[in-house]
């Protein structure tokens, strides 16, 4: 039995809407590719007026570059036989000013594990777009470990196994519904997530291990090949890389990033997996987003412990540069599911607070299921434009704790959120044992609205509602 109530997606019924924040970042003199997500029946003409120069649009997909740094504000259109859309999107553009709010995308570890390939990775790509997944704002598709092979090429980098045949016609695939593509690496000698046929996978360095750093996969080694591997990823076309080693310092990252910039490619670039607190300046204001936990793996104690990990972060985020409460563990996660078994291990109830966390805590939303079993739950649970708007929301105001009520089976916290538009957002968690008697008080009368339902509550100053265990309510609360 499932308590909360959640909205049927209907990715393409009804009059357009279009589903992309405020505010996009890019680089000037380097490559843009921006799929205009728009809900709606089809067929959908775009528009987009006042485009920066070196810009065009064509089907639903702005390409080319800026090359002078600025602020550009576009209006942007959709209309079918329905009715018409517009909203106004500012082109940030200023040097490595890229995933400006959290990457929304796809991340194939948890479905796929080591057994990742080629062909694995372009039929999710295409089953996002036929879905209609890509319509809500998600944009990338990021190969996770268990793609690499051995040194060689041009660049004399990591060259991919036999499973990916060819990266730079993948990365060409991607690009071509005007999506982004991600890979991942390492700069210690091994990196984790060796498929069994192989005796290592290869990261960013070589030699002899260097005495500076721990000896985790082997190290970290005296040959630098970072720059190497940068100008392949970026020789491919890749637009994104998850860094991925313990213990994970900042002279690393640092090293990796300012060969990033150095391409003639945006890189988004996430951190992982224990990017401690004590360096949260660094974290702050170089890296896109970081991890300091576990991988998620589907279980209900392994949630709370990822979503505990958020408070040494809370306040350790801004605009570009978020906290990583890893990839969602529902749907078919071929990684850790049993023999058989179709779709997650959670109830309906644990999935829709799984995804609540990374949505409204302002966490990167990284689908990892194979898709070949979603039906309208996980269809709906994914494509919630009005929670996703949450995470998107160019206010970038901190979430700031409203309630937190923790003794014995009881575990209720209650976040407030402000957003652009001067709306507040209220996420209530009940992560205990216990059925709740839950009250938000207001400060004044406001006009409610249940987001995961998509419902209006009306005029009140306090929502009052019965919470059951293991669930999430999520309000927007506006002037009446």
């Amino acid at each position: 039995m499932r308590y909360t109530e959640i909205a049927i997606a209907s990715p393409f019924e009804g009059a357009p809407r279009i589903n992309l924040p405020a505010l996009y970042g890019a680089s000037p003199k380097k490559p843009i590719t921006l799929r205009i997500p728009v809900t709606g029946q089809r067929p959908i003409t775009y528009g987009a007026s006042n485009l920066p120069a070196g810009l065009t649009l064509n089907g639903g997909v702005i390409t080319g570059q800026v090359d002078a740094e600025g602020f550009y504000t576009v209006m942007l259109t959709a209309e079918n036989a329905l009715g018409k859309a517009e909203q106004e999107l500012t082109f940030e553009i200023k040097q490595d000013a890229v995933l400006l709010t959290p990457l929304m995308g796809f991340t194939s570890w948890n479905a796929f594990g080591p057994d990742v390939t080629q062909e694995k990775m372009e039929i999710v790509a295409k089953r996002m777009v036929d879905l209609g997944i890509t319509e809500y704002g998600y944009s990338y598709i990021n190969i996770d470990s268990g793609w690499q092979g051995q040194y060689g090429g041009t660049f004399d980098a990591v060259m991919p196994n036999y499973k990916f045949p060819n990266m730079k016609r993948f990365c060409d695939n991607i690009h071509t519904y005007g999506l982004k593509c991600g890979i991942y690496s390492a700069p210690t000698l091994r990196c984790w997530g060796c498929p069994t046929e192989f005796e290592y996978l290869p990261g960013t360095t070589c030699g002899e291990p260097d005495i500076l750093f721990g000896d985790i996969n082997g190290g970290v080694g005296t040959i630098r090949k970072e720059k190497n591997n940068a100008l392949q990823w970026a020789d491919w076309g890749f637009d994104y890389l998850k860094y991925d080693w313990v213990p994970t310092d900042t002279y690393n990252a640092e090293v990796m990033r300012r060969e990033l910039v150095a391409t003639d490619r945006d890189f988004g670039l996430s951190i992982t997996t224990r990017a401690h607190p004590d360096f949260h300046n660094y974290w702050q204001t170089y890296i896109n987003s970081y991890r300091n936990n576990g991988d998620s793996h589907g279980s209900w104690e392994n949630l709370l412990e990822i979503y505990r990990s958020y408070f040494d972060f809370a306040t350790y985020m801004s605009k570009g540069h978020f906290f990583d409460l890893d990839m969602l563990d529902i749907g078919t996660c071929e990684l850790f599911l049993s023999p058989g078994k179709k779709s997650s291990t959670f109830s309906e109830d644990e999935q829709i607070v799984a995804f609540s966390m990374r949505a409204f805590l302002s966490s990167p939303i990284q689908i990892s299921s194979t898709l070949e079993h979603a039906g309208e739950f996980e269809l709906s649970l994914y494509c919630n434009e009005e929670i996703l708007a949450i995470n998107q929301d160019c206010g970038f105001h901190t979430v700031k704790p409203h309630l937190m009520l923790e003794n014995g089976n009881q575990l209720v916290h209650c976040f407030r959120k402000k957003l652009a538009d001067g709306s507040y957002a209220f996420a209530y968690f009940n992560l205990g044992e216990t059925t709740e008697d839950a009250a938000i008080f207001l400060d004044d009368a406001a006009s409610v609205r249940d987001l995961w339902a998509k419902k209006d509550l009306g005029v009140m100053d306090t929502i009052s509602f019965k919470s059951m265990p293991r669930t999430v309510r999520i309000f927007k609360v506006s002037a009446p």
